[in-house]
């Protein structure tokens, strides 16, 4: 009788264990997953992208690297025979350019003024005559994109050598726009020029008296003849 009541106990206790863990278990299922269906819906919340706005000091070093690859193009391909001279000569005037309201304010606009599909209308005549698809020389490129870079960045002053030149042309040729400016320098084979307003209000009184013409116009349009410099 006694063995009989301990084992009924013993029954009993060990059904109170088990639903004492089959309650915790179904405790802690019930929070989980009340902690998986939340998270769930914090991730169902989130957007499905976020915009990163680039800080100024990134963009501006993203606009120093483009700005300085343009003018790494122009003395490249113009100047880079003529030695640091005479590239500092030919950056010159492209950035006199830029504070010249007859052209863009930046250095790729001035660089790549009037260049435009199948066009013959660039000051810079690489811009248009496809030469942009050759390989470059590396060394040449490297020296002049880290000259480029320094001039841009402000590292490397230019001295003003040209005299606040705007144009220049080799010396092989003599384009007829610089019969309207007023020569400054020569620096290599470079001849470098700056306006002259006397010879441009001669031009226009010559064009008011005698109407338009195809010569005077293009002789007005100064620094405009593609392969003769810029």
């Amino acid at each position: 009788m006694m063995n009989g009541l301990m084992r009924a106990h013993r029954r009993a206790d060990c059904a109170l264990v088990g639903a004492i863990a089959i309650v915790a278990v179904s405790g802690a299922s019930a929070r989980e997953f009340i902690l998986y269906t939340d998270e769930q819906a914090a991730r169902a919340a989130l957007p499905i992208s976020v915009a990163v706005t680039p800080s100024p000091i990134a963009l501006a070093r993203a606009e120093v690297a483009v700005q300085s690859e343009c003018l790494a193009e122009v003395l490249y391909y113009e100047a880079r025979g003529e030695g640091i001279e005479g590239q500092k000569a030919v950056a010159e005037v492209v950035l006199q350019r830029t504070r010249d309201s007859n052209y863009p304010s930046t250095v790729c606009g001035v660089v790549y003024d009037g260049a435009r599909h199948d066009s013959h209308g660039c000051q810079f005549s690489f811009a248009c005559d496809n030469t942009l698809r050759r390989p470059k020389d590396k060394w040449a490129w490297r020296q002049v994109l880290g000259l480029a870079e320094k001039i841009v960045n402000g590292t490397t002053r230019l001295s003003g050598e040209t005299g606040r030149a705007i144009a220049y042309h080799n010396v092989d040729v003599t384009p007829a726009w610089a019969d309207t400016m007023l020569k400054t320098v020569q620096i290599g084979n470079h001849v470098f020029y700056r306006r002259d307003p006397s010879a441009q209000a001669r031009l226009m009184q010559i064009q008011a008296d005698a109407g338009p013409s195809e010569e005077i116009q293009s002789q007005v349009q100064t620094a405009s003849a593609v392969g003769d410099g810029a």
